[in-house]
């Protein structure tokens, strides 16, 4: 630390001048007397030590929250917005803390709140936890100083060349590594600061066209807005005149970190915006230790920042000769760490070939599995790639495996071997392309690493656990389920079922142990449950169990994929049967007050057009013409389950207030829903068409199951593999489609004791 530098971020902030603005309409001053009464409220009930989960999205809230934790001497943990409420407490305990700060809506002048109970002091010392699974995929919780955060930011001031006259903004979630250095940086600095969500697109560009000086992205986000800049009309391409470009009039520097820039994205940015694409690496642990000015080589990260040293080593640990690849250490701080990347020197600094154990050796050649994924992500049907090394018997024998996932349903893999033999020299070639549906991302828009899985001791409990759907469909089957909703005794309900006592007792009692019953009374904190509603999926998973997901069928799905998968080849007696178990299943009460729920949250216009794309009888549609007679709209049925609409849409059909058809009439629709169908098939599943169906200020909802990230309700993807779709398993993946398409999600509403949730999106503004 050099003389006079602040010891704490709190203190840098006291020593910028009291009225330099630090955020929308807030200078230092008001933001320390904001972290004051926060800090006040925060550590009113937390212990010193104590980790406590911040989840909020990016803004000057966020920035108040996360300061008061400090200045209450807690130990902020940052997690990603929308984290499962099980994986926050998860985490938590991993961090020796119990509880969150939920931020207020605004600007920041309302205090955070702490949830109870409380938390447990911990005692190593203060630190801001960060959960990461870096580029390994093995999820830990890495704990980083305020001392060495604050050199991270003296780095961006010092390196880079961040100052106070800069207007500096942060569309990557302050949750992570990377943007946490920045926002210390412009703490440190007084650089005037915009945290915006990553997803809110149209707020970006309207920062960067209003005066931001300095913009801090990831690839994923640098290639949205660049996508977007272009759709919309920017400038055309080759002409790079910045005089020609308002959409950043005042941009001097764009940087790009959590990520490799490949040549396409350099050019596509700079095309958009005027300005070429910085660069910047680091980890985690050690926070930005590189960084590069524009136009240097794609996947060249630049030269150290102050205070950095490196060298590059052999597996034996010593030096490798100059220009040879070599892995990656880094000195910060007087601490050497391993990066876990193999890189080699070139003129403009270092470029990073990739990960060691992601790094592929091919005869005496190092092959660079990032160019690989540059070249496949050209392809127009490519949406992202991982590519792999699969290990030879001996040294320099790597096979290359390229995991595509691909915009274009049966893309053959001889189109993507040919686009790689036309861009990439013979032993770059993948030897085995996978197409897959989608790849898992990170926050930050990073292709996670593929996990490895194993057997836990859970797999023994599910051996015995048919037992338990065997016994409710036993239940079922002896009519005993009316009778139990109300709650019934063992001698009454045998005597009303002609069964048994003794043997219905055994029965109820482990039907209690299992949690299908209970004995408290009604009224006690358990939820009525609806038999007649439970009575229809009971009659689906029988049907279920008995044909679409036995054992067998799994497995043959597993060897044919999805595409030749036995319930394609179901006959039309079998199907409809099956039809009518899963209708009944999928449109009682619940499905009908989520649709009376989605209609009051769209506030549909009198005479709205409306595109509803559902498995089901078309209840949206239903619902909106008995409001209004002077609505319309087009149905549009998705997949072998679908049955047949209801009356009064059916009516509507042939009064001609609705038309039908395979895919919904483009720009037409104020509302389009999508009811039981974004799972799949297209057009169900395919945002584009479906954001397309809108007019302009039109709106997007999907009403659907989505895959919890573990426990209960995981089974689901069993049905959606053998007969159903396999877009968009989870909720996080739709946001996370809807914003490459451009869309902001303006509504997301998990829906208690159930996994469907509402998701409302519209153009993003």
């Amino acid at each position: 630390m050099g003389d006079g530098e602040a010891e704490t971020l709190l203190d840098a902030v006291r020593a910028l001048p009291p009225d330099r603005v630090l955020l929308p309409g807030t200078d230092a001053g008001t933001l320390l007397d904001r972290v004051r009464k926060a800090a006040d409220a925060v550590g009113a009930g937390a212990a010193p030590g104590e980790a406590v989960a911040l989840c909020a999205a990016n803004g000057p809230a966020w920035v108040v929250a996360f300061l008061a934790l400090l200045a209450a001497g807690t130990r902020p943990l940052l997690l990603e917005p929308g984290t499962p409420e099980a994986e926050v407490h998860r985490l938590l305990r991993a961090a020796g803390g119990g509880r969150t700060l939920t931020v207020p809506d605004g600007d920041g002048d309302l205090p955070p709140v702490l949830t109870v109970p409380p938390g447990e002091p911990c005692g190593t010392g203060p630190a801001v936890l960060l959960p990461t699974s870096g580029s390994t995929g093995a999820s830990r919780i890495v704990a980083r100083d305020e001392a060495s955060l604050l050199a991270e930011g003296r780095r961006y001031r010092d390196g880079v060349g961040l100052t106070g006259r800069d207007t500096l903004l942060l569309p990557v979630p302050l949750s992570h590594a990377y943007a946490l250095g920045w926002l210390f940086g412009g703490l440190v600095t007084g650089a005037s600061l915009r945290p915006v969500p990553p997803a809110a697109l149209g707020a970006i560009a309207a920062e960067l066209a209003g005066g931001a000086t300095v913009v801090a992205l990831v690839p994923s986000i640098a290639r949205l807005l660049a996508t977007r800049r272009l759709r919309a009309g920017g400038p055309p391409p080759g002409d790079r005149a910045p005089a020609q470009r308002p959409a950043a009039p005042a941009l001097r520097l764009a940087m790009v970190g959590a990520g490799p820039v490949d040549e396409r994205l350099e050019r596509a940015f700079e095309e958009a915006f005027g300005t070429p694409l910085a660069r910047n690496y680091g980890s985690t642990e050690t926070g930005a230790v590189f960084a590069g000015q524009a136009r240097i080589e794609p996947f060249c990260v630049g030269t150290p920042l102050p205070g950095i040293a490196y060298r590059l080593a052999g597996e034996d640990g010593e030096a490798v000769p100059e220009g040879t690849p070599g892995l990656l250490h880094v000195r910060v701080d007087g601490t050497w760490h391993a990066m876990g990347d193999l890189a080699v020197a070139v003129p403009g600094g270092l470029r990073v070939i990739g990960r060691k154990d992601r790094a592929i050796r091919r005869g005496g050649r190092w092959v660079s599995p990032l160019e690989i994924e540059e070249v496949l992500r050209g392809h127009p049907d490519v949406r992202e790639v991982r590519v792999t090394a699969r290990r030879g018997r001996h040294p320099g024998e790597d096979g290359i495996v390229a995991e595509v996932a691909s915009a274009r349903p049966g893309l053959p893999e001889d189109a993507l071997r040919e686009h790689a033999r036309r861009e990439l020299a013979a032993h770059k070639v993948p030897d085995e392309f996978l197409i897959r549906t989608a790849l898992p991302t990170s926050a930050a828009g990073k292709v996670r690493a593929a996990p490895r899985y194993r057997l836990t001791r859970r797999a023994a409990e599910a051996a015995r656990a048919y037992k338990t759907s065997e016994l409710l469909f036993a239940l079922h089957g002896l009519g005993a389920l009316d009778a139990l909703a109300e709650g019934a005794g063992a001698a009454d309900l045998a005597r009303e079922l002609g069964c048994d006592a003794d043997a219905l007792e055994w029965l109820l009692r482990a039907a209690a142990g299992l949690g299908l019953l209970t004995t408290t009374a009604a009224g006690d904190g358990e939820p009525r449950v609806r038999a007649a509603e439970l009575a229809a999926f009971v009659r689906l998973e029988e049907h279920l169990s008995r044909g679409p997901v036995t054992r067998e069928e799994i497995a043959a799905v597993a060897r044919t994929g999805t595409a030749r998968r036995p319930f394609e080849e179901t006959g039309p007696a079998g199907l409809e049967q099956f039809v009518t178990v899963y209708q009944g299943a999928m449109n009682g009460p619940s499905a009908r007050a989520r649709a009376a729920l989605g209609l009051r949250l769209l506030k549909p216009r009198p005479g709205a057009r409306m595109t509803e794309v559902t498995a089901g009888p078309g209840r949206y549609l239903e619902r909106l013409l008995a409001a209004d007679p002077e609505a319309g709209g087009h149905l549009l049925t998705v997949g072998r389950l679908a049955g047949p609409p209801a009356p009064a849409v059916a009516a509507a059909v042939a009064e001609g207030r609705v038309t039908t058809g395979p895919e919904p009439p483009p720009g037409t629709a104020d509302l389009c829903v999508v009811a039981n169908g974004v799972h799949g098939p297209a057009p169900g599943s395919d945002l584009a068409a479906l954001l397309g169906s809108l007019r302009p200020g039109g709106r997007l909802l999907v009403d659907d199951v989505f895959l919890p990230p573990a426990g209960p309700g995981s089974e689901l993807a069993l049905d959606w593999l053998t007969h159903g779709g396999t877009a968009w398993p989870t909720a996080g993946d739709l946001i996370a489609g809807l914003t490459r398409e451009g869309a902001r999600v303006s509504r997301h509403l998990p829906l208690e004791e159930s996994l469907c949730h509402l998701i409302i999106a519209e153009e993003a503004s």
